[in-house]
């Protein structure tokens, strides 16, 4: 875990407490992600370079579906510091130009799980830590559909078909979500 990660948790919790309510926790993300003054336009610029293979009949999900690791890699590891070895992606599906599903895993080390846990206690969030850690993985997800916009032209949205935790050994945990894009 890098001290990266702890200040990225810190700053969410204090800013958003990791509420999800009235979008708090991902509008915070994605005002995070804007504020990486030399990642966010690497990566837009590098979506802007794929874009008109995929512009003609505006297929924004064929995109995602052909790029995904290294789009989503740079975006979890550069921007919120998501470690890469944590980080897995499978059953990339793209059923139509606009539609994109991805199964997205990472997995918490015990470090990571007790920044977490110290910055919930800080805050004094009477939560559990799973939902926690699942709500902090789903909405960093979904802070991206606010970049997929302004290539895409259009709203875009990420919606979750479903997400679980599994309790690992030595209080580490995986995150699993099976995520959804689609044009709003």
């Amino acid at each position: 875990m890098s001290q990266n990660f702890r200040k990225f948790i810190t700053r969410v919790g204090l800013q958003s407490e990791f509420k999800p309510l009235k979008n708090q926790l991902l509008n915070y993300l994605k005002k995070e992600s804007e504020n990486k003054y030399k990642n966010y336009p690497r990566l837009l610029g590098l979506m802007k370079n794929y874009w008109p293979e995929y512009k003609e009949r505006s297929r924004i999900s064929h995109l995602l579906k052909d790029h995904y690791e290294e789009i989503f890699s740079f975006y979890l590891n550069a921007f919120f510091h998501f470690r890469k070895r944590g980080l897995t992606f499978s059953e990339p599906e793209a059923p139509t130009a606009v539609d994109f599903k991805l199964i997205f895993k990472y997995h918490y080390n015990n470090k990571e799980v007790e920044v977490v846990e110290e910055i919930m206690q800080q805050l004094n969030i009477n939560a559990n830590t799973e939902s926690i850690l699942k709500r902090i993985f789903i909405f960093t997800i979904s802070s991206f559909s606010f970049m997929v916009e302004q290539i895409f032209g259009r709203p875009f949205a990420f919606q979750f078909f479903d997400i679980s935790a599994n309790n690992l050994p030595n209080n580490e945990w995986e995150v699993v979500a099976i995520i959804s894009g689609r044009e709003q």
